[in-house]
């Protein structure tokens, strides 16, 4: 009897599985035809920059043949994150976006999220009985992201099948998946690689962080606004008169959240110079990290590559890794070094600047510490220029 009855709940729960299973289907084939839904974007938020957008929008519309996949990389607040939401919006259709959550244990969820699919394991009563007796086929054991992939996947064949061309995948944030959980990373990429390969879906990465080695082209990179876009920005949007938002641009240069965040400050009633006193703790903690302060671990070889910096605003990485080739542990070092936020490095042009004008000016505010003028020569421009 006990039989029949487990019989018939299997039949019930079987069906009403499999009912769910096609819903949730067809769930997913609707948020992939008409793309993740993102939230509007405020206009105090908008700073034209049409050739970035466009490349982005390209990249988004791919053709039928299209076989790669794309990195788009940046410094922290040079506004990636706004810029691909802003070219997805434009585009819509066939995107799904992924925002990649500072917990990473909830990577899954929000995968799942954003393709708008439910996860069953934790509904039907066969399911439930599966875990209890031990069962090794219960889906539930798979991540959550994996699962998510799996879906996606499914139906991106579909959409390529009905549209001639394939759907788009978004991982923003992925610097969170590369310093927590770089094994899932790992897996993303193979998989996109692949699936570029056979066509069946595009992925793009977007990471503040930029030590793609493993990118099969140069990344695109997201760069600071213009002096004149600043400008701009600073005088006509937030209404700041022109001598002040010089200053400010002198203090941290176009990059788009420093200039919000100090423009607030300034409409708020704070000083410049207070402003100013701020960003140089902000920056001097930057650079305890990096151990560059004077009688830190890493202050000389940090002197030689400030002063080659100030020489030329940008040099090959291979010099910026000879400055550490007298240490041990060399790689872990220079590493350990350009992670601080103190230095960054740009692969498409396998260089290191400066990681922001805010940096150049707590430079110039401790000249003394970090500039070396005992070589500089009466007759050196360049030198003198740096002075």
């Amino acid at each position: 009897m006990s039989g029949y009855i487990f019989g018939s709940l299997w039949t019930i729960d079987f069906g009403l599985a499999c009912g769910r299973s096609l819903y949730n289907e067809n769930r997913l084939t609707k948020t992939i035809e008409r793309g993740t839904k993102l939230a509007d974007i405020s206009g105090d938020d908008l700073i034209p920059r049409s050739i970035i957008l466009n490349q982005l929008k390209e990249i988004l519309q791919p053709t039928k043949y299209h076989s790669s996949y794309h990195m788009v990389c940046g410094e922290f607040g040079t506004g990636k994150t706004l810029l691909i939401k802003m070219a997805s919006k434009e585009v819509r259709h066939g995107i799904i976006y992924v925002d990649v959550p500072s917990n990473i244990k909830n990577f899954g969820i929000a995968f799942g999220e954003a393709l708008n699919f439910a996860f069953e394991e934790d509904i039907t009563f066969t399911r439930q009985v599966i875990r209890k007796i031990g069962g090794t086929n219960d889906e539930s054991n798979i991540p959550k992201w994996n699962r998510a992939l799996s879906a996606f996947k499914r139906i991106a064949k579909v959409y390529k099948a009905n549209h001639n061309k394939p759907p788009v995948i978004i991982y923003d944030n992925v610097s969170r998946l590369a310093r927590m959980d770089p094994d899932i990373l790992y897996v993303l990429q193979d998989d996109a690689k692949d699936s570029a390969d056979d066509g069946n879906y595009i992925a793009v990465f977007v990471s503040t962080r930029s030590a793609w080695s493993r990118a099969i082209a140069p990344p695109m990179e997201i760069s600071d606004i213009s002096e004149e876009e600043s400008m701009k920005y600073l005088v006509e949007k937030r209404k700041i008169n022109e001598e002040t938002a010089k200053e400010l641009y002198q203090l941290v240069g176009g990059r788009i959240l420093e200039l919000k965040t100090i423009a607030n400050g300034i409409l708020a009633g704070r000083s410049i110079e207070d402003i100013k006193k701020q960003k140089l703790i902000e920056i001097e903690q930057k650079f305890f990290s990096a151990k560059l302060l004077k009688g830190q671990k890493y202050h000389e070889i940090g002197k030689r590559a400030i002063n080659a910096l100030l020489d030329s605003k940008e040099i090959n990485i291979n010099i910026f890794i000879e400055f550490f080739e007298n240490n041990d542990e060399e790689c872990e070092e220079y590493q350990e070094v350009l992670g601080a936020n103190v230095f960054a490095y740009h692969p498409s042009s396998n260089t290191v600047s400066f990681q922001s004008r805010s940096v150049e000016f707590y430079i110039q505010e401790n000249s003394s510490i970090f500039i070396n003028l005992l070589d500089l020569g009466p007759t050196d421009d360049s030198n003198s220029n740096r002075a």
